[in-house]
């Protein structure tokens, strides 16, 4: 059977890990600029108690906020993509799932040989205690005959606490699980088309399911149909895994400028490093290492400056250090004094495969350096995927343990 997993409140739920005394309070994920200026993106079940909303902008719920003490947080997305990680990391090393795959940074599809309900929700449990032993986060998990019938289970799953975060719809009930979903909350139905939908007097996924197939084909062409298909417990949509990318990008719009050259050392070499596993992790190398800087145009009062440059690389790689290298001399070419930068990023182009590198026919011992660097490349990987982001880390990178060595991009929580 197919499966389905989606992380619980996953930006809050990233948040709290190193903040568990807020566990039990109402606390959001925003991307807040300082003033109040931006909109709620994820909140916990307390936040929602108190009647905010995903999308509340923050200036209109402040009454709210300031009343019931809700702690704010300004969103990390690094942060969210690194766990991310750790949980497909946690679940491959299972070996429990075939052909799983991230489908979006906090859901996740694949699946299981087994088509008895109750042995597959026991391996779910399994499932999900080892995500939350290995990462901390808590998730619910959806089991059915298709993609789209797992993912409907996850839905059960989370909006009934009797199934305690797992629902398997097997064949039997498939017609009665439709039957409590609005069509709207379908998966593969987009909001262009249940106005059409519901005017046809269809009003749950189980109406949807019982019409002709040339009739949903006439109205919602292929894509309807392959959901018209899977809600009937025949498999018609594939799921790939991520498709390797082009070009990689890391930056950030810090929350308070700055000036500091070595605070946009660390917060870069931190860009870098990151972009670095990205590189491994979809087996490629970069041939090329590009750094911006950027003032705030916004405040006029100030003098302006922004710039990019990009460094060549000899020899393509994937090596964390030598990236960092070239992300320290980009930055000495960079850097002016007398600005108050709100912006850097770090951009890795003219990627290719890790097994098509060209070496230096001049250099007899590069390829001993190269195997060197790429086994201490693994083992930092390997130990950061099981314990946690940055558990090593390059002294360049910073430490975030006394607050005033945060990186300029990060919020410590606050109550407005």
């Amino acid at each position: 059977m197919y499966i389905h997993i989606d992380c619980n409140n996953f930006f809050v739920s990233c948040e709290l890990l190193s903040r568990p005394q807020l566990l039990g309070t109402p606390v959001v994920v925003a991307n807040d600029n300082g003033n109040n200026g931006g909109i709620i993106l994820a909140l916990n079940k307390e936040a929602k108690v108190v009647g905010l909303k995903r999308g509340n902008p923050l200036f209109q719920v402040s009454n709210v906020i300031a009343e019931h003490q809700v702690t704010v947080i300004e969103a990390h997305h690094r942060l969210y993509h690194e766990v991310s990680h750790r949980i497909m990391e946690a679940v491959r090393r299972s070996e429990m799932v075939l052909g799983f795959v991230q489908y979006s940074v906090d859901e996740f599809f694949g699946e299981m040989p087994e088509n008895d309900p109750e042995q597959l929700r026991g391996y779910l449990q399994q499932l999900k205690e080892l995500i939350a032993r290995e990462t901390g986060i808590p998730v619910s998990c959806g089991g059915g005959e298709t993609y789209t019938l797992a993912k409907t289970g996850t839905w059960f799953a989370k909006h009934y606490p009797r199934y305690d975060g797992i629902c398997v719809i097997p064949a039997a009930k498939r017609d009665k699980a439709l039957s409590l979903v609005a069509v709207k909350d379908v998966w593969g139905i987009g909001r262009r088309s249940i106005p059409v939908i519901e005017q046809k007097g269809l009003r749950t996924a189980l109406d949807y399911a019982r019409q002709p197939e040339a009739w949903v084909h006439r109205l919602f062409g292929v894509t309807g149909v392959r959901t018209w298909k899977e809600l009937n417990g025949t498999p018609a949509i594939t799921i790939a895994g991520n498709k390797r990318q082009q070009s990689i990008m890391y930056s950030r719009t810090f929350a308070q400028m700055t000036d500091s050259k070595s605070v946009l050392l660390r917060d870069l070499t931190n860009y870098a490093t990151t972009a670095s596993r990205r590189l491994r992790e979809q087996r490629s190398h970069c041939q090329a290492v590009s750094v911006f800087l950027a003032t705030n145009r916004h405040r006029t009062d100030l003098p302006q400056y922004n710039n990019t440059q990009t460094l060549r690389l000899r020899i393509a790689t994937d090596d964390t250090m030598q990236i960092i290298e070239a992300v320290r001399y980009l930055l000495n070419q960079l850097f002016r004094d007398g600005y108050q930068y709100k912006q850097a990023g770090v951009i890795l182009s003219e990627l290719q495969n890790a097994d098509g590198v060209q070496l230096d026919l001049f250099a007899p011992d590069q390829a001993q350096k190269a195997a060197r660097h790429k086994r201490l490349m693994q083992a930092m990987d390997t130990i950061n995927n099981r314990f946690g982001s940055n558990q090593l880390h390059f002294a360049v990178q910073g430490t975030n343990e006394n607050p005033a060595d945060d990186p300029a991009g990060f919020m410590r929580p606050h109550t407005i």
